[in-house]
C-alpha cells in the first residue's frame, strides 16, 4: 500500500458519506527502533466532529493503515 492509495481510500470513503474536509495529507512513520515495521497515517484536515469517525477507522485499519484529525 501506497500514501497514495491509502488517501484515496479515505477520500472515497468520507465523499461517499457526503462529508467535508479541506485536505487530506498522508505520511509513513518508521517505528524501527519499537517493532521493526513501518505505517501509514493519513490526516484529515478540516475535519468537523462526526458519528462517521469510527467507520473511518475502521476502513483504515481493515486496509493496514491508520487515519487521524
Amino acid at each position: 500500500m501506497t500514501t497514495s492509495q491509502a488517501k484515496t481510500i479515505i477520500k472515497q470513503a468520507i465523499e461517499s458519506r457526503g462529508l467535508q474536509f479541506a485536505k487530506l495529507t498522508a505520511k509513513t512513520v518508521d517505528f524501527t527502533d519499537l517493532a521493526r515495521c513501518s505505517r501509514i497515517f493519513v490526516k484529515v484536515h478540516g475535519w468537523q466532529p462526526n458519528p462517521a469517525w469510527s467507520d473511518l477507522q475502521a476502513i483504515a485499519k481493515t486496509n493496514g493503515f491508520c487515519v487521524e484529525a
